[in-house]
């Protein structure tokens, strides 16, 4: 007979004879086809139609002045020109400004309010250009506006025609969202006919954590498996990325529900707190994207399911051509370090990324060989005796921090996030966590080769409680505010922090 059994990246069957038969800790595995697009190919296409869309009526309202005019020359290049750039960029800028940034949750009317602020966007800078030509004319003014004025209009009726043909071309798989329950009573079972059949909602219960089996039953029946009590979840929703949490534990358990959310809170997750039967008197605000469920939310992403894919992407791309820049001066610093002392160029060192996961980052070696502190209980001070020659000017420009980009390329860090700190590095004698109860909320996100902390003068040493406590209190900034400018605004500012460091380097 099978059993189920705790397995890292879910539920796992484990046979106890050589037989196929299943009992009730063993619910038969249901088919979810897959057929048509994937969430991301429409996304990009859609958005290649929107473009077009724009093009299409700015030209429209070119040819409708000339008719007007009476003048054929009304549709110069310049125009045309203008309508052709016009499409792109507003693919471009939607996919930056928050258009398509969502989870195939996200409720129509908050994906709907962001197509104004993009065409707005676009048009302020198209009539920007059209202004500092010089030689504008009222006529060439009124086509901009009345162009902005009918491509929103359109815009929003294309989103509400997204919304009807998603259903039918993008596949259910890609429309689903993984998630778990936590928790086998009442609120579990009601949470399960709540979902059923909400078409554009469909929700994969990969399984449920409950401490007590015998409370399983009835979401076993359901063909929700079980995946091992309350500790295994931390373990689960670590190795499981994008994954959403319903707490439909008793509300009376207040003090259970804190301490999983303790637990939980380093990680990238959605968290519901699903309604309790038996306070279901209660008035809440609704909070979930489910019709007729009250659900307030617990706790969210860092990140938004496109804005993950956003940023992993422009890591990787912007992390090439960096690293094509940088080679130069990589081959340079490699030949000084190899001359200027003996040992490896290279320095290796485990540091704590996304989730915890331990990795190794790579560093120029900027210590003699004799003095390196592999894992930095000591940290590195001015006038430190342990640095190299070379060493001390790598330091002080940040360049042993270069090789870096290696660890953006192989996924482990991301151009832009909180610095990672050695696992026993100290401030006053202090690990980092006992200084900062919250530390391990950076975990929440990729470390950065540079972070908002950087560019903001707190780079360097951090062997002051004060010293991490701002840091860390710019990089909860940077986790709570993030955007895709926050990045580039960053990026930026990072070679003039390089370049003239201040406060406490």
């Amino acid at each position: 007979m099978d059993r189920i059994v705790e397995h890292a990246t879910g539920p796992v069957r484990s046979r106890t004879n050589g037989t196929a038969a299943m009992d009730m800790h063993a619910p038969p595995q249901t088919t979810v086809h897959s057929f048509g697009l994937n969430r991301l190919s429409f996304e990009i296409l859609w958005s290649l139609g929107e473009g077009a869309v724009v093009f299409g009526i700015g030209r429209i309202l070119l040819s409708l002045s000339a008719l007007v005019i009476g003048d054929d020359a009304a549709i110069d290049s310049g125009r045309i020109a203008f309508c052709l750039a016009a499409g792109p960029a507003y693919a471009l800028l939607a996919w930056l400004l928050g258009r398509f940034p969502r989870s195939p949750r996200v409720t129509d009317a908050a994906a709907t309010a962001a197509v104004p602020r993009v065409a707005a966007a676009l048009f302020i800078c198209l009539l920007s250009v059209t202004i500092a030509e010089g030689s504008t004319t009222a006529a060439d003014v009124a086509w901009v506006l009345s162009w902005f004025a009918l491509t929103t209009g359109a815009l929003m009726l294309t989103r509400r025609l997204e919304t009807a043909v998603v259903p039918h071309v993008v596949s259910r798989r890609s429309r689903m969202r993984r998630a778990v329950i936590v928790g086998a009573g009442p609120a579990a079972l009601q949470l399960i006919e709540d979902m059923a059949g909400q078409m554009g909602h469909e929700i994969d219960f990969v399984g449920f954590f409950d401490d007590r089996q015998t409370r399983s039953v009835g979401l076993l029946k359901r063909h929700v498996p079980y995946l091992g009590g309350l500790n295994a979840l931390i373990d689960f929703a670590a190795e499981n990325d994008e994954i959403d949490v319903y707490m439909a534990l008793p509300w009376t358990a207040g003090a259970r529900i804190s301490a999983l959310l303790e637990r939980l809170r380093f990680l990238p997750l959605t968290v519901w707190l699903v309604p309790d039967p038996e306070l279901s008197a209660l008035s809440l605000q609704k909070t979930s994207a489910f019709d007729g469920v009250v659900m307030p939310t617990l706790m969210t992403p860092p990140f938004s399911h496109w804005g993950r894919i956003a940023k992993n992407s422009f890591d990787f791309v912007a992390g090439m051509a960096i690293l094509l820049l940088i080679s130069p001066i990589l081959m340079a610093t490699a030949i000084a370090i190899k001359l200027d002392s003996p040992g490896p160029v290279f320095f290796r060192q485990q540091r704590s990324g996304q989730y915890g996961r331990k990795f190794s980052i790579f560093k120029f070696r900027s210590l003699h060989v004799a003095a390196a502190d592999a894992e930095a209980a000591t940290l590195v001070s001015k006038g430190d005796n342990r640095v190299t020659r070379v060493g001390h000017y790598i330091r002080k420009y940040s360049i042993d921090e270069l090789p870096q980009i290696l660890n953006v390329l192989r996924g482990e860090m991301s151009l832009v996030g909180p610095r990672p700190h050695a696992p026993k590095a100290k401030a006053d004698g202090k690990l980092y966590g006992e200084v900062v109860p919250d530390y391990a909320l950076r975990y929440r996100v990729k470390p950065g080769m540079t972070g908002w902390a950087q560019v903001n003068g707190w780079r360097g040493e951090t062997d002051t409680e004060e010293k991490l406590r701002k840091r860390v209190e710019f990089d909860f900034d940077y986790i709570k505010n993030w955007s895709f400018w926050l990045d580039m605004v960053t990026l930026f500012r990072t070679i003039p922090a390089m370049l003239f460091p201040k406060n406490n380097v």
